[in-house]
């Protein structure tokens, strides 16, 4: 409704009008002026303490990459150890030479050079001559040393590889050397490098041994790096590290805070224009408001009434109008008999208009139980929402409604007026998300059953059903460093079957594999849940047991030999009995062994056991 308008409203001063326009133009540029200032004070800011962050996160990263560095060359220090004994054992076997590349190791004397692991490869000439001219030297060292790796058409400072040389010395004289080749970025952790910092490794006089090649880093440059000493080797690792995320973020605020600003200057220019504008406007204007406003007052209650009658002939339509896009129907509210439609209603029943007014409601649903519950619902609730029903097409087609019903005055009778929304496409691509839902379900488990299948073949040993000798030395390298940091205790053993050749010899491989099944299966009985067994190969096999004492593994594994021992199994139409002697040790609480050292003792207390006559158990402590 459009209210009367009052003529007492005051004329605007022009001449204040313009002296408050000055004075804002005065203070919008007094604040831009203190707004960009505290714009170039918070960027000075933010960059000094980018540049305290990005020097403590370098210093955190040269402290971390000098312990990662330390600490693999401790590890292969400790297994170099077991290639410089000149009676191989098992403990060898599980060695893998990390980070040597490619685990290739070699032996080289005044006379020859042998391969002792790795895949086959030729030494380089240069290489070996390395390391004779380093045995020659007077006073070397008898540690384990890193030299720059010859390069054909390369310099120390454009490559990333070290050549290892452990010296063999008997009392003061080194008659030959163990040699591997390593790279830096394989002594580092892999998240160390993730943001490609400079990164050299110096000697003791500075100059680049080896480094990642970065295009900044030179003889020059290097001296500006922080350094660190390494405890493993008398080397330096230095580093120039940018933390790309910390470059990120100071690129971000400072475009942020920029464009904050640039957008709020841009608005309280446009504003204060803006102002400027109306006030001009309104000047100009002030004279043209003063005559509509006489011819408002005039007209005002002649349209009022004019309103009025609109709404009220407008009223009886207003339903049909509010839901134009969807089917609509009124239904007289006693006897359900139609009085009005729209053309989306005709269509979606297949009747035309004249046809459709002859119909009822429970006429229009495809069984009538289900026009009387929505009634039913109509009743309680007084309106119905959202329901979906299948409508009784005329044209042999399947219709399915979201249906809502509402009670209404129509034409000063009783109504209820019905709209339907055609969902029939919703229906039917919701059934096809369930049958290729049952499809895709259906192919993930076959997927997840030969995954299994997979899994199964490459870990266990096909006759036994226990670990094959990969799995269970790759599974005691990560059981063997949990109990390390948890601090517990866990033992290794060595099995191998006694006389086992001779029951190959007189009655078959086929009954030598009955046997295998056969101590397998009592094996897997007798053992706790956390342990784990493996065979290694032949009749030998190694079992793990975690939380385990020395004396206890030791009752545990006697006790399954007094079991194996007892029974006897049926072979080629004989029945035969199994012993075998074992050899266990332990890592006691805090104790520092790798897999290798517990393997090798295991394999020492097997040979006592087998010394003592077979058919027994002994044990080792480390």
């Amino acid at each position: 409704m459009i209210a009367a308008i009052t003529n007492d409203t005051q004329q605007p001063v022009p001449q204040r009008a313009r002296h408050l326009l000055k004075l804002a133009w005065l203070l919008v540029f007094l604040l831009l002026a203190v707004t960009w200032a505290y714009v170039i004070e918070g960027l000075r800011q933010r960059q000094h303490l980018q540049q305290e962050q990005q020097q403590a996160q370098q210093a955190e990263w040269l402290r971390l990459a000098s312990t990662a560095f330390d600490n693999r060359l401790k590890s292969l220090n400790k297994e170099l150890q077991l290639f410089s004994d000149p009676h191989p054992g098992l403990a060898r076997d599980a060695s893998t030479l990390a980070p040597l590349t490619h685990g290739r190791l070699w032996h080289i004397d005044m006379q020859r050079t042998e391969q002792l692991h790795g895949s086959t490869q030729h030494l380089a000439n240069d290489s070996a001559q390395l390391v004779l001219q380093w045995l020659k030297t007077p006073h070397h060292s008898k540690e384990l040393t890193l030299l720059p790796a010859p390069a054909i058409g390369k310099t120390a400072q454009s490559s990333d590889q070290l050549q290892m040389i452990l010296p063999l010395c008997q009392q003061d004289r080194c008659d030959g050397a163990l040699t591997g080749f390593l790279r830096v970025s394989d002594l580092l952790d892999a998240e160390q490098t993730e943001d490609h910092p400079a990164y050299a490794v110096l000697d003791i006089n500075g100059n680049i041994v080896a480094s990642n090649g970065h295009s900044n880093l030179d003889e020059r440059s290097v001296t500006h790096f922080a350094k660190t000493r390494l405890g493993q080797v008398p080397l330096q690792l230095a580093v120039r590290y940018h933390n790309n995320q910390l470059v990120r973020s100071f690129n971000l605020f400072t475009i942020g805070l920029i464009s904050g600003a640039l957008i709020l200057s841009c608005l309280v220019l446009l504003l204060v224009f803006r102002v400027s504008q109306v006030l001009h406007f309104v000047e100009n204007s002030n004279t043209k408001l003063s005559h509509a406003r006489q011819l408002l007052a005039l007209t005002n209650n002649s349209l009022r009434e004019k309103m009025r009658k609109l709404i009220e002939e407008q009223r009886d339509q207003q339903t049909l109008i509010e839901t134009v896009q969807a089917g609509v129907i009124i239904v007289d509210a006693q006897d359900l008999s139609i009085i009005t439609s729209n053309d989306a209603a005709t269509r979606m029943i297949g009747l035309s208009r004249q046809a459709l007014l002859q119909q009822t409601l429970p006429q229009l649903f495809s069984t009538p139980e289900r026009a009387q519950e929505l009634l039913e619902v109509l009743k309680e609730q007084q309106i119905v929402t959202n329901r979906e029903a299948q409508l009784n097409n005329h044209n042999d087609k399947t219709y399915w409604s979201m249906t809502s019903m509402r009670y209404l005055k129509f034409k000063e009778r009783n109504a209820i007026a019905i709209s339907l929304i055609d969902i029939t496409e919703r229906i039917a691509h919701a059934q096809r998300l369930q049958d290729e839902k049952q499809a895709t379900e259906h192919a993930l488990s076959q997927l997840q059953a030969t995954q299994h299948e997979l899994y199964q073949r490459a870990t266990l040993d096909d006759l036994t059903g226990l670990a094959n000798r990969r799995h269970f030395l790759s599974f005691a390298n990560k059981a063997l460093e949990r109990a390390r940091l948890a601090n517990e205790a866990v033992a290794v053993a060595l099995i191998d079957l006694d006389h086992f050749k001779q029951i190959n010899d007189y009655h078959g491989h086929a009954a030598g594999d009955i046997a295998l099944q056969h101590f397998a299966k009592n094996l897997r009985a007798a053992l706790p849940a956390t342990a784990v067994a493996g065979r290694m190969g032949g009749e030998e096999f190694a079992l793990l047991l975690p939380d385990t004492s020395l004396g206890e593994a030791h009752a545990i594994v006697d006790i399954l030999r007094g079991g194996i021992a007892s029974q006897c199994f049926y072979a080629d139409n004989s029945h035969l009995q199994l012993t075998f002697s074992a050899g266990v040790t332990a890592l006691c609480h805090g104790e520092d062994h790798d897999l290798s050292s517990l393997l090798k003792l295991a394999d020492k207390a097997l040979y006592q056991a087998k010394d003592q006559g077979r058919n027994c158990v002994e044990s080792i402590a480390p």
